[in-house]
């Protein structure tokens, strides 16, 4: 039996895995999804979380009452706690898997990424900038653009599941995830198996800013999805295929 540990990304909560959740119970293995800090449940507040440590907490508390190893999978900024406790407890992790992840090379962080023409020129990021607020506390979402969300966030998804998904979500992702400088050393990160699924039709993390980092930090087993940004909702028979054979 593995042990999955499921990691949100910008705005939501472990919920949003519950479809892959329960293949990947069903199949017999542990699937724990914690809210990270100022999401989901978590109570914390947004002003309060000014590092990595704090925003990974819920995560590395998880970890840490493992028995054995666990399969860490980060989807989009989530990708950031991936390789923060890929590096801190290597001895605890299995394996990493981006999920149209953000994977940073050492000194460098998320934000670099998408602070380059790939990413800003880019017609879908274009097209959905207006849904986005930078402010003092972090990475807002003016949830009141639905359309855009939808567009960005959600393209291959049903009207339903983005019905239940848009009220869970919270206005703003702190800038922890987003600020943190990878420390990553070729003798604890770099001794772990990582994957990274790309999804080719991603509108809210573009595939060729998904292959910048790939090329930054090579070394990763590639799989591919025929999705948009969350194949957690709109393809999780083909995530939960992928992790079963991740061992």
């Amino acid at each position: 039996m593995a042990t999955y540990i499921l990691i949100h990304g910008s705005w939501h909560w472990g919920g949003c895995f519950q479809k892959v959740a329960n293949i990947l119970g069903a199949a017999g293995h542990a699937v724990i999804a914690p809210d990270l800090a100022s999401h989901g449940f978590d109570t914390t507040p947004t002003a309060a979380v000014t590092d990595i440590a704090i925003y990974a907490a819920p995560v590395r508390a998880a970890l840490e009452e493992v028995d054995g190893k666990a399969i860490l999978v980060g989807h989009s900024v989530g990708g950031a706690t991936c390789t923060w406790l890929g590096e801190e407890m290597t001895e605890r992790v299995e394996a990493l898997v981006y999920l149209t992840g953000f994977m940073a090379p050492a000194g460098k962080t998320a934000r670099d990424f998408v602070m380059t023409p790939t990413y800003l020129k880019d017609p879908a990021i274009v097209e959905t900038q207006g849904m986005l607020r930078l402010g003092k506390e972090g990475l807002g979402l003016d949830l009141s653009r639905r359309d855009l969300i939808a567009r960005s966030l959600y393209s291959d998804c049903t009207e339903h599941d983005i019905e239940r998904a848009l009220p869970n979500l919270v206005r703003v992702t702190p800038h922890a995830p987003f600020a943190a400088v990878s420390a990553i050393t070729p003798h604890r990160f770099g001794r772990l198996r990582r994957h990274y699924i790309e999804c080719l039709q991603d509108r809210g993390l573009p595939l060729a800013v998904q292959r910048e980092m790939q090329a930054a930090v090579p070394g990763a087993h590639v799989h591919q999805l025929d999705t948009g940004h969350s194949p957690f909702l709109s393809a999780p028979e083909a995530v939960a295929e992928i992790l079963l054979n991740i061992r």
